[in-house]
């Protein structure tokens, strides 16, 4: 039993820190790449905490945010770790992982409240969901009516988000099937619940590709 809780506690802690690991070298290794630095952990965030007035998605008290469950694995694993002591019976186990719980939830919300949503209320240049039409983009997954791909744009800080996107379903009769990784495209509406982000072709490639779109469905 002690062996089974140290393996959860270890995964706890590993997990809490190869998340943010992860994200930092992919922000890195796709900047190298010229893939845009896709930030994983930004598009959570953001996607998740558009709204922090309004108390969250669906009006729920905290809203998920990556940070601060990267933060309470930490917590949860490293206090079952140093306290694997008092876990010599199935009683004091149950008790005390439900203490390790609890305190792990605890700093999950006292990390959001008192930092996360504060830097958020006060980051001139942090984006909001519905800041989001009318912003210009590049496709990193591509993109179609049907089929969820992925966009990148960059916010004030020059810092790389992306967010699920689809090609706008009232455009696509004049729009090419898919829009291909690295093309320039515009973000023309959202939606909020599903947080997804609807796009076109800029003008000039829409006209262009609307026209060549619609001879080619002829010719067929």
């Amino acid at each position: 039993m002690i062996a089974t809780l140290e393996y959860i506690f270890n995964v706890g802690i590993l997990v809490g820190f190869l998340i943010p690991l992860v994200t930092i070298l992919t922000g890195w290794f796709g900047g190298a790449l010229g893939g845009g630095g896709a930030d994983v952990d930004v598009d959570l965030d953001i996607s998740a905490d558009s709204s922090v007035d309004s108390g969250g998605v669906g009006g729920s008290i905290v809203p998920f945010n990556l940070k601060c469950l990267c933060f309470a694995l930490v917590v949860f694993g490293a206090l079952g770790r140093l306290t694997l002591n008092l876990m010599s019976t199935t009683l004091f186990a149950v008790l005390w992982l439900s203490v390790c719980f609890l305190l792990a939830a605890l700093a999950y919300f006292g990390l959001y409240h008192l930092l996360i949503k504060r830097l958020k209320r006060s980051d001139p240049s942090a984006l909001s969901f519905r800041d989001l039409r009318g912003r210009n983009a590049t496709v990193t997954l591509p993109v179609s009516a049907d089929r969820m791909g992925t966009i990148s744009l960059l916010d004030k800080t020059g810092a790389a988000i992306s967010f699920r996107a689809k090609i706008d379903p009232d455009l696509k009769r004049k729009m090419p099937e898919a829009i291909p990784t690295g093309e320039p495209v515009v973000i023309t509406g959202v939606n909020m619940e599903k947080r997804l982000c609807y796009v076109s072709l800029p003008l000039n490639k829409f006209v262009r590709g609307g026209m060549e779109h619609t001879e080619q469905s002829q010719e067929k």
